[in-house]
C-alpha cells in the first residue's frame, strides 16, 4: 500500500495557498501600518523676489517634489470601518538655476543658484473604510495640524566682477492638513494606492521678499504595510 505522503503535502500546500488568497487584510498581528509616500505638492504662488532685478524677475519654487511617510493605529481589527490617530511626515526639495540681466549693472548679468527645502511633521485623527467583503480596496482620511519647517538658500554671482553674495533664511511655521486616498491590496499584508493631502500654514518670508502663506495640494503614490 502506498503512503498517502505525497498527496497529503499537495493538499496541505493548496490549502495554505488559499488561505493566503483570502487573508483578510486587517489580521495582522500589531494594529497600527506604516506607509510609504511618493508624490509632489503645488503650492499657491510660493514665489521670491530675485535679487538686483527691482522686482521684474522671481523664483518661483511653488512646485516640489515630496516623499515622506505615515503611522496610523487601527484599534478595530476585525471591521471594515476602522478609526484611529496618524503621524506623518513631508520632506520637499527644489534646485533650479536663474540667470538675467543685472539692472545698474551697465549690461552685466546675474547668474543665482536656489535651493529650497520644506519639512513638515503633522498628525491627527484618522479613519478607513474597507470597500468589499474581503477586504481588498479601501479609503481613508486624516486631518489635524502640522509643524513646518522650511530653508531658502541662494548663490549670486555677477559677470561684471561684483562679489559673489549669498542668502540663507530658515523659517518655521504651523498650520493644518487634510488627506484621503484609495488603496487596493496587493499581497497579504500590503497594499498600493493613491492619495492627496491638503495644508495650509503659516511660514514668514519677510527677510527675502517672500510669501507668509503656505498653502499646498499634493498627490502622491503609497505603500501600505501592515505589522
Amino acid at each position: 500500500m502506498k503512503k498517502p505522503m505525497p498527496a497529503l503535502a499537495a493538499l496541505m500546500l493548496c490549502t495554505t495557498v488559499a488561505s493566503a488568497q483570502y487573508h483578510k487584510y486587517d489580521s495582522w498581528d500589531q494594529n497600527y501600518t506604516a506607509a510609504g509616500l511618493l508624490g509632489a505638492v503645488q503650492y499657491d504662488d510660493l514665489k521670491f523676489d530675485a535679487p538686483a532685478s527691482g522686482g521684474a524677475e522671481q523664483i518661483d519654487v511653488s512646485l516640489l517634489p515630496q516623499l515622506g511617510g505615515a503611522w496610523t493605529t487601527s484599534p478595530q481589527p476585525d471591521q471594515r470601518f476602522q478609526y484611529g490617530l496618524e503621524c506623518s511626515f513631508l520632506l520637499g526639495f527644489r534646485f533650479d538655476k536663474l540667470n538675467y540681466a543685472y539692472l545698474g549693472g551697465g549690461g552685466a548679468y546675474i547668474s543665482i543658484s536656489t535651493s529650497m527645502w520644506m519639512f513638515d511633521l503633522a498628525g491627527g485623527g484618522y479613519a478607513s473604510f474597507f470597500l468589499d467583503q474581503d477586504r481588498r480596496f479601501r479609503v481613508y482620511a486624516g486631518s489635524g495640524p502640522l509643524m513646518l519647517y522650511a530653508n531658502y538658500r541662494s548663490e549670486q554671482t555677477y559677470d561684471d566682477g561684483t562679489p559673489t553674495e549669498d542668502l540663507n533664511e530658515s523659517v518655521f511655521g504651523i498650520g493644518w492638513y487634510a488627506r484621503t486616498g484609495i488603496e487596493f491590496r496587493v499581497h497579504e499584508k500590503g497594499m498600493l494606492g493613491l492619495g492627496t493631502r491638503a495644508s495650509w500654514a503659516r511660514a514668514d518670508f519677510s527677510e527675502i521678499n517672500g510669501s507668509s502663506e503656505v498653502d499646498g495640494l499634493a498627490v502622491f503614490a503609497s505603500y501600505t504595510a501592515g505589522f
